[in-house]
């Protein structure tokens, strides 16, 4: 699924575009880079900080969706979301509610966490990642999740904020990579194989306008965001 992309140099373009679509839109987008990001080390659920290129990330993204007027923004509750989460609403012009949900939150890794991708810390954990990387849809990590239980804790947070696809208005979603895959594929209803394959870059948003369903990738950078409809896919797994 693609089309031609289109590109916008500033802010002021980007709400016209949003405008356009019609009165119903949500954002879906990703905390900022981290240090555990840049070195390739399992996150899962460990409260990390963004470093100084997340922040640089966040304060992009907040200045490309400063002039489109966001109604809510939510966010997971680990800190490297809501600090994304507040440097965009502070920079909204209708000044948003923030609202975080554990409901958000990355896929668990268990005993995972904190491992780096390319080397493990003992044998047992190599095998415990060896197993994990045959499977990630399905397979639990000791004291983990697979990619069902996030799933089901996503359509539980659409359940308990129905206005996000019913009701009127711009929301934003600040999630991580793993739930906004999980994110895309209840919006479009793709499979699980479909939605594991969903990319979310640090500087990637998806725009999702619920009167048309159509999905737009909103690739930002200082210099301008590049919109092209449809969503980006990896072969990568999903999980630093």
């Amino acid at each position: 699924m693609s089309a031609a992309p289109r590109y916008v140099s500033d802010e002021t373009e980007l709400a016209a575009f949003v405008r356009a679509q019609g009165s119903h839109c949500l954002i879906v987008g990703r905390h900022g880079e981290t240090q555990w990001n840049a070195e390739g080390r399992l996150q899962g659920q460990q409260d990390t900080l963004l470093n100084s290129r997340g922040r640089s990330q966040a304060q992009t993204t907040a200045r490309f969706l400063r002039s489109i007027p966001l109604l809510r923004v939510h966010s997971s509750t680990l800190r490297r979301n809501r600090e994304t989460a507040d440097f965009i609403a502070e920079a909204n012009i209708t000044r948003p509610d923030l609202v975080s949900s554990d409901m958000l939150k990355e896929t668990a890794l268990g005993i995972l966490e904190g491992e780096l991708k390319d080397q493990q810390s003992t044998a047992e954990l190599t095998r415990y990642y060896q197993d994990f990387c045959k499977d990630e849809i399905h397979y639990r990590v000791p004291d983990g999740e697979n990619l069902h239980d996030v799933a089901t804790r996503v359509q539980r947070f659409f359940e308990d904020n129905d206005e996000l696809l019913d009701g009127s208005g711009i929301h934003l979603i600040v999630g991580h990579r793993n739930v906004n895959k999980m994110i895309l594929k209840h919006l479009l209803e793709l499979s699980f194989d479909e939605g594991f394959r969903v990319e979310q870059e640090h500087q990637r948003l998806y725009f999702y306008f619920g009167s048309t369903k159509e999905l737009w990738s909103v690739w930002v950078e200082a210099e301008g965001a590049s919109l092209t409809r449809s969503y980006a896919t990896t072969e990568d797994n999903g999980y630093a």
